[in-house]
């Protein structure tokens, strides 16, 4: 496989603009469904970002880990 066909490849595999902002409006309709309260796109941009946050949470306990195992 040459290294154009593995960029083709691996550009396939995202997905575009519209599927991303689709998926997102259906992920925060299924949050307003599931915490009853209807927020709007401008206050779901507002709010923190709780899974990437636990991310970086995540990411700092496991380099303070690998730290202290050397």
């Amino acid at each position: 496989m040459s290294l154009g066909q593995l960029v083709q490849a691996l550009a396939a595999e995202q997905p575009t603009a519209a599927q991303r902002a689709e998926r997102l409006a259906a992920d925060r309709e299924v949050a307003r469904r599931l915490i009853g309260i209807n927020l709007s796109d401008e206050e779901f941009d507002q709010a923190p970002d709780v899974l990437g946050n636990i991310y970086k949470m995540a990411a700092e306990k496991a380099r303070a880990a690998r730290g202290s195992a050397a």
